[in-house]
């Protein structure tokens, strides 16, 4: 832990290892959509992918939104936070949702093209909580969480 680290409360803390977590499964899946879907093993490391980026939001949701996690330490130390940490609880199942359908889609017929379509659907979605939920780490805290 650094310096700067060992002054945070605990729940940033194990935010902030979660978000990178979720960041390098996010990479894992982007390099395997892009990869040529020719290859015979495209599509079942696209889904073994996808389902490790699963884990990671699961992981990620049940470190945030714990009783002691930083969604309710946040709204504790600033409730004036309350609707944007609404806002970005709320898209949780959102996100898990979409990563369930694009698995399987996945797992299905789809065509390539739209399936690559839906995976960068489904990352732009995540890449866009992940910067809500670092503007409001810094709004409460004043913290820079990290772009990791």
């Amino acid at each position: 832990m650094t310096d700067q680290n060992k002054d945070q409360p605990t729940a940033l803390q194990g935010a902030a290892a979660k978000r990178i977590e979720l960041k390098q499964a996010l990479s894992q899946v982007e390099v395997a959509a892009a990869s040529p879907s020719a290859e015979q093993s495209w599509r079942p490391r696209l889904i073994e992918e996808l389902e490790k980026l699963r884990a990671a939001l699961q992981d990620h949701i049940d470190e945030v939104e714990a009783d002691d996690g930083l969604l309710t330490e946040m709204l504790a130390e600033a409730p004036r936070l309350a609707n944007q940490i609404a806002s970005v609880r709320d898209e949780h199942p959102k996100l898990r949702h979409q990563i369930d359908q694009i698995i399987l889609d996945a797992q299905g017929s789809e065509d390539v093209i739209d399936l690559r379509s839906g995976v960068l659907d489904t990352l732009t979605a995540l890449a866009r909580h992940r910067q809500r939920g670092s503007d409001l780490v810094y709004d409460g805290y004043n913290v820079d969480i990290g772009g990791s």
